[in-house]
């Protein structure tokens, strides 16, 4: 078991091929507790392969996966289960289920995974939705909602049972700056009130910035920067700052552009 305090998920020497080609390459990761890493890199650098590793829904050619000093190549389908119940995925989409109220989707865990009562699971739901700004909104559907309201609610299922970690998959996309804005300040809420680990997938450098305590950087299938966000902002490395300048030319690099693009 890993020492209190020390990493909540660890990928070491992983490596995955799909479809002939190496999509992570002797890959090593550690999330520690209470941080928010943000993983950027482009489109098919395989950023979402990591989260399917992470959550167990892809397993390794090689290397390990632990969550919480588990790893989780030993574990049973039942007992991958009980991990599962300690992480969420907020998706892209919000994957909202269209025939559900609001409530009745914030609302699906607890139904499912507790023994709760319908009174005290209308009163997590409320206050769930309270905390992502949409109190009032449990009677509604998801048609009747913008795009940013259904990323809300998305977070607010999200975090209906507590999760010890959230992944974040591309959360700004799709949204407009202002809309963008308030989900960046929802994710750090998260992470400030509740401690929750979060490990956030975009290519949206701002909210990068923004919310993130740590920022890797993956091409390759490896990660070739990790560091603050503020270390990302003064590094010189050629990726890094061509991600930061959102360009196809290496800044400094008298104009050369990237092969690669």
């Amino acid at each position: 078991m890993m020492p209190e305090g020390g990493p909540i998920i660890e990928l070491k020497n992983v490596c995955k091929d799909l479809g002939g080609q190496r999509v992570l390459d002797r890959l090593n990761l550690s999330v520690e507790r209470g941080e928010t890493l943000v993983i950027m890199g482009r489109s098919g650098a395989g950023k979402s392969v990591i989260l399917k590793h992470m959550v167990g829904l892809m397993s390794p050619d090689s290397g390990e996966v632990a969550f919480d000093g588990h790893r989780l190549s030993a574990l049973d389908s039942r007992e991958l289960q009980e991990l599962r119940k300690r992480m969420v995925m907020l998706f892209q989409s919000s994957a909202l289920f269209d025939s559900m109220s609001v409530g009745g989707n914030v609302s699906l865990g607890l139904r499912k995974h507790t023994r709760l009562g319908r009174d005290e699971i209308a009163r997590v739901v409320e206050r769930k939705l309270s905390a992502v700004g949409l109190s009032g909104t449990s009677a509604k559907m998801p048609a009747e909602l913008s795009g940013g309201m259904r990323k809300r609610v998305g977070l607010a299922r999200a975090i209906s049972m507590d999760p010890e970690v959230v992944f974040y998959d591309e959360p700004t996309t799709g949204l407009d700056p202002i809309t963008a804005g308030s989900i960046n300040e929802l994710i750090l809420d998260t992470r400030n009130s509740l401690g929750v680990t979060g490990i956030v997938v975009t290519h949206d450098v701002a909210s990068a910035l923004k919310v993130g305590t740590r920022i890797c950087l993956l091409d390759l299938g490896r990660i070739v920067f990790e560091g603050t966000p503020g270390q990302a902002r003064q590094t010189d490395h050629p990726l890094m700052k061509q991600f930061l300048a959102g360009t196809a030319k290496v800044p400094g690099a008298a104009g050369k552009a990237d092969s690669r693009l």
